[in-house]
């Protein structure tokens, strides 16, 4: 089952993302009347990035539950889940290899090195065996967050753990990089769509995201706007393409900047 609300969320998130690109690409290359550094444009970013990462756990969840149900309905049929996963996993590899060569070019000694997608891959690995373990998610929750405290109070905690390894993970970090996303504190947000997609597909709730969906879908054969229509339809195809629309639109800015 796929929701289509989730897809217009992550829509939305796109249309931020671009945003706040159109102004941060072409700061970071030699443009400075464009200013990226506003308190709109980086509450846009963060509430982007968000969407983004909280919907690889929440997409995690949903396809693993698909799958059990398939189970459940045919005992015969073999589980894709965890094929499905590693397949996606591999094409953020790649694209994330490709965003890491792209900005070396473009940015030198300041390509992005562990940025969202490199992030999303790695994490995606770390809680997959435990997609369907509350207890073990809300342990990472609650150890991610124990380890921030730590670096917040003192910088000097993991001073000795290998450079590489900190800036992974997100203990200091002695690179510079116009993208990083280390896995404290953003692994917390694959947790927490984990646990969203364990809410939203459990019986007991009616399946929340399916009864606005309905009724949307009611609205709109009420009213036959189809401006609207057209605009909720852009934003769903949006978010069901916005790893696509992701790399297209970073070569984009490049071209015409």
């Amino acid at each position: 089952m796929r929701y289509e609300s989730i897809d217009m969320i992550k829509g939305i998130a796109v249309v931020f993302m671009i945003i706040f690109h159109i102004f941060y690409f072409p700061n970071k290359y030699g443009y400075p009347e464009f200013n990226y550094d506003t308190k709109l444009l980086n509450t846009m970013a963060k509430i982007a990035q968000i969407i983004f990462i909280t919907g690889v756990g929440l997409n995690m969840y949903i396809s693993y539950k698909n799958e059990e149900e398939k189970k459940k309905k045919n005992k015969k049929a073999k589980s894709e889940f965890l094929k499905k996963q590693l397949l996606r996993t591999t094409k953020l590899i790649v694209l994330a290899v490709f965003v890491s060569i792209f900005s070396y070019y473009v940015f030198g000694d300041m390509f992005v090195k562990f940025g969202i997608l490199h992030f999303m891959a790695f994490s995606s690995l770390l809680v997959l065996p435990f997609v369907d373990s509350p207890k073990i998610i809300t342990g990472i929750i609650g150890l991610t967050i124990f380890i921030r405290y730590l670096v917040s109070k003192d910088q000097e905690t993991f001073s000795n753990v290998n450079p590489k390894f900190a800036f992974i993970t997100g203990l200091y970090s002695r690179y510079g990089a116009v993208d990083h996303f280390p896995v404290t504190p953003w692994i917390i947000f694959i947790c927490i769509g984990l646990i969203l997609g364990r809410v939203i597909t459990d019986k007991k709730n009616t399946t929340l995201l399916k009864v606005i969906e309905d009724k949307d879908k009611d609205k709109e054969e009420d009213k036959k706007d189809k401006v609207k229509k057209g605009f909720k339809n852009g934003l769903k195809w949006c978010g069901k393409n916005s790893l696509e629309i992701y790399i297209v639109h970073w070569i984009l800015l490049f071209l015409f900047f």
